[in-house]
């Protein structure tokens, strides 16, 4: 009796939320294999091939009603086999449990107007600066208040942020972000859209320091796409904005452009990338005193300079990268993908010479059905003389720098009311 009492009251619950509101219940499963022989780092010979599997898991729950719009997104991250509560006859669970990814709610008093409040995702442009970073297991969220007016082609975006440790501790730790603001504008003019950014990002000086070293990152974007073309023009310059922060003058400037081809089946893109640094032949003081090294903060590290991560941290005379992108699509839901990377020192050093080597990476993406994919890749580095050097493993004896990898990405959608 109890039973059938308790489907009767689900019954009616489930009736109530779709007469008066959207809910949506819906997940992702993605293990990823990786065969390491060279990922972020050169191997020395002596070192081993690392195979590992990783897995993110995720359950996700949407509400809409009216004016009101809720999500949530809960986690658990693992390696297999890496619990932590085991015995010899088999695998007990993880402590590390799970964790929370996704929690916002957000008001919208006029169709124009939004206002979002909790952790959540913050993405824009070219993601050199503010990146969901899809590639990493945990990905990237933030605690912030965001605000969103969009009207006819314009869109603003304002967002604020402030962490702390708790309600009784004043200090913050200084790896950590203390707050990161910003404020996007946005204009789309048909073919073409422009788009700025401007950036606070604040770091406590040291872990028993209150003050805050405040550094500006302001970006000017601009986008060009018609039928069979697109373009991207990307500038930014960086400054310190107090005198925690010290002097900070560097600059980051992106183009590329992609032509489709053979009815658009295909496409082939160039472009260059270009990260400000420091040169170390000049003696000036107050050239040697301001930091000229450009910081990607919570940007994308992946596949920006390459699929195999060798510059997540970028060289003190900072980077240039020209690069070539190929796309063929074999299939309707079959696309493979080729992308050739020179890389240079943006400025002189003490290494031997500014050339850093090459890297290719190839890419398979397989649509498998509307819920499922299957994406595969290999890339391998060349490495000169200066990288080694960079790297610290010159005149040692090394692995050939490769990696491969085979993700399955399965994203079903439990439960939803129209």
């Amino acid at each position: 009796m109890k039973t059938i009492k308790l489907l009767l009251i689900t019954g009616m619950l489930l009736s109530s939320i779709q007469l008066f509101s959207q809910f949506t219940i819906d997940g992702e499963f993605r293990p990823r294999m990786m065969i390491d022989n060279g990922y972020k780092t050169i191997k020395l010979e002596s070192d081993p091939t690392l195979v590992y599997i990783s897995q993110r898991s995720r359950i996700n729950l949407g509400y809409k009603k009216d004016k009101l719009e809720t999500y949530f997104s809960f986690q658990d991250v693992h390696f297999w086999g890496d619990d932590d509560n085991y015995s010899s006859s088999g695998l007990l669970g993880n402590t590390k449990g799970i964790n929370l990814y996704q929690a916002w709610f957000a008001l919208k008093p006029t169709p124009d107007m939004m206002i979002k409040i909790g952790r959540q995702q913050l993405s824009y442009d070219d993601q050199r600066i503010l990146s969901a970073r899809n590639w990493g297991e945990y990905q990237v969220t933030y605690d912030a208040l965001l605000f969103v007016y969009g009207k006819g082609k314009n869109k603003l975006d304002i967002a604020a942020s402030w962490n702390t440790n708790g309600s009784t501790e004043a200090f913050y730790p200084k790896a950590k972000m203390k707050m990161v603001d910003f404020v996007h504008y946005e204009r789309n003019l048909g073919k073409m859209t422009v788009s700025a950014i401007a950036i606070l990002n604040g770091y406590t000086k040291a872990d028993t320091l209150t003050d805050i070293a405040l550094t500006g990152t302001y970006n000017a974007n601009l986008v060009y796409k018609t039928k069979g073309f697109d373009l991207r023009i990307t500038g930014y310059y960086q400054s310190g904005l107090n005198k925690t922060s010290g002097d900070i003058s560097a600059y980051c400037l992106s183009v590329f452009a992609k032509k489709n081809l053979f009815e658009e089946k295909a496409s082939i893109g160039i472009g260059l990338d270009l990260l400000s640094g420091n040169n170390d032949t000049i003696t000036d003081a107050a050239y040697k005193n301001t930091q000229h090294k450009f910081n990607v903060f919570y940007g994308n590290r992946h596949g920006v300079l390459g699929y195999q991560d060798l510059y997540t941290s970028i060289p003190n005379q900072g980077v240039q990268d020209y690069m070539l992108k190929t796309e063929f699509k074999m299939a309707k839901d079959l696309l493979l993908q080729g992308d050739y990377h020179c890389f240079f020192l943006a400025n002189k050093g003490k290494l031997a010479n500014k050339n850093l080597g090459s890297e290719l990476d190839l890419t398979l993406q397989w649509k498998i059905i509307k819920e499922v994919a299957l994406q595969a890749g290999y890339s391998f580095y060349l490495a000169s003389e200066s990288f080694e050097r960079w790297k610290g493993v010159y005149n040692q004896s090394t692995k050939f720098p490769q990696f491969a990898y085979l993700m399955l990405t399965v994203k079903p959608t439990f439960f939803k009311t129209e």
